[in-house]
């Protein structure tokens, strides 16, 4: 046989698939195939003339792979790509497109729909740690996003194992100081009212309402969930800036579990670090981001606790008392 006539039939891909019908693997290698090309032809076969309950899809994918004059490596190619496809149907559903494509559009075509098809992985916080051969290891930590940049930031990446052991073991110098990611939001002043006077080391300012307030004030009511927050005049550019810090810091929250490892609300055992850090008197309400007005409290007990002072009791509220934190009962004053 000489060389055209060898493409030529390596171009008739399913012609040849059909012809092994009634043939095992052993068959074919007594004809002259090798091993692998024997199971490969058995493979294809199975498939594409072989039972399915999916006979209609069966039909369209032999149909278009002869429209396309699909040549045996064009099926083992086609194949290679719906063996990583989950679920029967969806496997037909890719073959009968592949078949469908021209042999120059197949790669595209699959992994444009293996990427449709991937499930996004969901992540959760954990740890795992990986111990190498030549005495290193590598730790690797899922957490909250802001708190893994965070502590990303106070690795020194000249020598980022031993700066972080450093600050993970209470033993961080100068070169491993915390840094803090911080929003920084702008109120443009004239949208809220018209600058009166500085008075001290804040501004005036009145209100659309006529009120005169501080500029400490008119932030807390903007947006005191923010970091920074710098008031900004069309007319006269920034005007000042404050900082309000709602979240306990790490030295704050380590201070609050070592005073209660669990859930402070009576009865409770979640531990700390499954909790949150509440307010005492709420931060809506003036509370302050400290120690003497922080607690531990699960989530649960931190929902259920009577934060607003104007809201009937339901459940009573917690509150430090001569500097011991204690539950007071609904109607207590």
């Amino acid at each position: 046989m000489g060389l055209q006539e060898y493409f030529a039939q390596l171009s008739r891909g399913v012609d040849l698939v059909a012809e092994c019908s009634g043939l095992s693997a052993p068959d074919l290698e007594k004809m002259g195939a090798s091993a692998q090309d024997a199971a490969e032809l058995i493979g294809l076969h199975a498939i594409y003339f072989g039972p399915t309950p999916y006979t209609g899809k069966q039909r369209l994918a032999l149909d278009a792979a002869r429209r396309n004059g699909h040549a045996l490596s064009t099926l083992q190619h086609i194949e290679s790509f719906t063996r990583r496809v989950q679920g029967r149907l969806a496997t037909w559903n890719l073959r009968v497109e592949l078949c469908s494509s021209s042999p120059e559009r197949i790669t595209a075509v699959a992994r444009r729909r293996l990427r449709e098809m991937r499930v996004p992985r969901e992540y959760c916080e954990r740890a795992l740690l990986r111990q190498h051969p030549n005495g290193l290891a590598t730790l690797t930590v899922t957490g909250n996003g802001l708190d893994m940049a965070d502590a990303f930031r106070t690795i020194d990446h000249k020598r980022p194992g031993t700066s972080f052991i450093a600050r993970m073991l209470g033993k961080a110098d100068e070169t491993t100081t915390r840094t803090r990611v911080t929003t920084m939001a702008v109120l443009q002043l004239e949208d809220y009212g018209k600058l009166v006077r500085r008075e001290r080391d804040d501004v005036l300012v009145r209100t659309t309402s006529g009120t005169v307030i501080t500029g400490a004030q008119l932030v807390e009511r903007a947006c005191a969930n923010e970091g920074l927050v710098t008031i900004i005049s069309r007319t006269l550019g920034p005007v000042d800036l404050y900082r309000f810090d709602r979240f306990a810091s790490v030295k704050q929250r380590t201070m609050l579990a070592a005073e209660h490892p669990t859930c402070a609300w009576p009865g409770c055992s979640i531990p700390a670090e499954r909790g949150q850090f509440h307010h005492l008197t709420p931060w809506k309400h003036g509370g302050e981001t400290n120690v003497a007005n922080l607690v531990t409290l699960c989530n649960y007990h931190n929902g259920v606790n009577d934060d607003d002072p104007n809201a009937p009791p339901r459940r009573g509220r917690l509150a430090r008392k001569c500097g011991t934190i204690v539950w007071q009962p609904p109607h207590a004053h």
